[in-house]
């Protein structure tokens, strides 16, 4: 009732204030500095106030009306403590390391091969990159001659992504194996396990530079088995999706706290007692349009070992980025002699080399019978 009646008390004040300033008046609480208010205003106004009409004294300091500003203050205060909630509630802001991704990364490549996406792959159905290790020449050889056998299409592109070593007889090799295949791209940065999250930014950087109208990536390793017939399904059934993510979602997994597990995080690093949603890193599938934003970010972003956490799921999430799960993309190791079980999965990890054959074997040859669904 109060703030209606200031709204007819300031109306009042402006319709009578021109008549009535010359035959004196009194200034009220809430007035402005040195403004003499008409006795009539300065009655409404007292009895809004609940307040005895004051005498008349000149104001040396006020606020104007009192009770409309003290609304819109405390609006503007509730907004901005809502949004440094939802900001501080971010998981990039358990971070606590001091050191950024980019200060660690070193962009470029010293073999590019940018003549792998033509037109920027303009005309790709889907851009595969594989993680590898520069001495995993058997693991590159298995998947080349089996589901890697897929990029003889012209809407297929496969590469393989590594970075430096400081082994000379390693480098020989793989210099040899890249003039036969032409399919090992090599970045700037060490080739090291606690450097993963550098590998999966390098890949990053050469889809920004080399292959960005791919409107489908895919990020797998060396030891997975990849279904391609239906990882091309899945993507024909999606092509009109924009700034998302699939693979297979981890939901509320919790840091490790042990101090034996290559996995451990301790609070000092990561103080949130959960991550964020994120995909599971062996293999995940993304739209070319959060390739920029990701790059761009995570090198401003606190560097965390665990890549898949940091890209899909801290990085992600700051970006609004859909993670979408998908029960094809297993990403584990599981049974292999269920071939009809192989022939639903997208994704399958710890593939030895031997057995990559027999997976592709079994579930291309045309003879498994399996009931559909």
């Amino acid at each position: 009732v109060a703030a209606h009646t200031s709204v007819r008390v300031s109306s009042t004040i402006q319709s009578v204030s021109s008549s009535s300033s010359s035959s004196g008046g009194s200034v009220v609480d809430g007035a402005g500095v040195g403004e003499v208010i008409p006795p009539a205003a300065a009655a409404i106004i007292a009895a809004a106030q609940n307040k005895p009409q004051p005498p008349n004294v000149v104001v040396v300091q006020g606020s104007g009306l009192a009770p409309q500003p003290k609304q819109i203050v405390t609006k503007k205060t509730t907004v901005k403590k809502s949004n440094v909630a939802s900001s501080t509630s971010l998981s990039i802001n358990a971070l606590k390391g001091r050191t950024k991704v980019g200060e660690k990364y070193e962009s470029g490549f010293s073999v590019p091969h940018e003549e792998l996406c033509v037109n920027n792959g303009r005309d790709l159905k889907l851009l595969v990159l594989i993680t590898t290790a520069p001495d995993h020449e058997k693991h590159r050889t298995a998947v080349r001659q089996t589901w890697g056998h897929f990029s003889v299409r012209k809407d297929v592109v496969m590469a393989f992504v590594v970075g430096r070593t400081t082994n000379t007889n390693i480098q020989s090799n793989l210099d040899k194996e890249n003039e036969i295949y032409g399919d090992i791209v090599q970045a700037n940065f060490i080739d090291h396990y606690a450097n993963l999250t550098l590998k999966t930014i390098s890949m990053f950087e050469w889809v920004k530079t080399y292959c960005s109208e791919s409107h489908f990536i895919l990020k797998t390793d060396d030891d997975m088995f990849i279904n391609m017939p239906l990882l091309l399904t899945f993507i024909s059934s999606k092509q009109n999706d924009r700034r998302v993510m699939y693979g297979r979602l981890a939901k509320g997994w919790k840091p490790v706290r042990n101090k034996k597990s290559k996995y451990y995080i301790d609070t000092a690093t990561y103080s949130k007692t959960k991550y964020p949603d994120f995909l599971t890193g062996p293999a995940y599938l993304f739209t070319n349009d959060v390739v920029d934003d990701i790059y761009q970010k995570a090198l401003g972003t606190t560097f965390f070992v665990l890549e898949d956490v940091l890209v899909t799921g801290i990085v992600g999430e700051s970006l609004r980025i859909r993670r979408v799960g998908d029960s094809r993309f297993r990403n584990e190791k599981i049974k292999l002699t269920d071939t009809c079980s192989l022939m639903k999965t997208v994704s399958i990890h710890m593939v030895k080399y031997e057995e990559q054959f027999d997976i592709y074997k079994r579930t291309l040859d045309g003879k498994a019978k399996c009931k559909s669904g």
